[in-house]
Formats: C-alpha cells, structure tokens, sequence
C-alpha cells in the first residue's frame, strides 16, 4: 500500500470524531438522553476492533498476546480513568496502533478503519461539554492517532 492512499485513510477514520462533533453541535439536546447508549456503543465498538484483529491473528501466539495485552490495558483505561479527553486519547493512541496492523490485509484494513471511524461518532458526543465548547481540544488531543498510525507506517 503506498503511504498516500495509508495516510487519508487514517484521516478518514480520524474524522469520526468530527463528525460526532457536528452530530452534537446540530443536536445538543440529544446528548442527555442518548449518553447511556452512547456509552454502550464506545464499548461494542471498541470490542468489535478487537476481535476482528484477533480473527486475523489467531494462528500466531505473538501478536494474540500482544493483542490480549492492548486491550487489556484499554480496558484498565476505560473503567480507571476519569477524565474523558485523557482517556480518549490513550484509547486513541492504542487505535493507530492497531490502525497499522491491520494495514497488512486489505479487507481487515477495511473493516478496522470503518470501526475507527464509528468510535469517533460516539466518543466525540460523550466528550462534547456544551457550556465548555471544548470541540478544539477533542480534536487536538486525540490527534496521537494519526501521528502514530503514520509513523509506524515508516517503520
């Protein structure tokens, strides 16, 4: 895969955080009553990542341990952390690396990068505060994802 076509492929998939941004600013007052199942969404999400990675590296122990441990450790952010945008951030730094091993299958690079991009529309409304108008902060802390995804693509 050439590093072009890589490099706007993680931009897409980033961009679900701006689109759950602009999904919140149109209707902010849908947040309140959709925030359970906002939640419950991050989460199938974030699961669905993981086993689609784990299907495709089953037959190796190396990568299903590395696999394990990642979302092991996510799982430890999720349920630990309390402030949104550090979190978001760490889960998002895990997620470029995941975003470049899935690069090496085209049909898993497929299905990773569209899961990445349906995170980001949850994500980004639970982390939308409408007195704070934080949306600058959202983008700029979680833009780890693709400063990872492409630097790991170079080596």
């Amino acid at each position: 895969m050439q590093f072009i076509n890589y490099f706007f492929v993680s931009i897409i998939s980033f961009s679900g955080l701006i689109i759950g941004l602009m999904l919140i600013k149109i209707a902010p007052e849908e947040q309140k009553s959709l925030e359970k199942y906002l939640i419950l969404a991050r989460k199938i999400i974030l699961l669905m990542i993981f086993i689609f990675l784990m299907f495709y590296f089953f037959n190796s122990w190396f990568y299903a341990l590395t696999l394990a441990a990642y979302f092991m450790f996510l799982l430890f952010i999720e349920y630990k952390a309390n402030d949104m945008l550090k979190k978001s951030m760490l889960i998002y730094a895990v997620l470029g690396i995941l975003f470049f091993l899935s690069s090496k299958n085209a049909n898993l690079f497929t299905i990773e990068s569209s899961l990445i991009l349906l995170y980001g529309l949850p994500t980004a409304s639970l982390m939308y505060k409408i007195k704070e108008k934080n949306h600058h902060k959202i983008i700029f802390y979680n833009i780890v994802f693709i400063i990872i995804a492409n630097i790991l693509f170079f080596i």
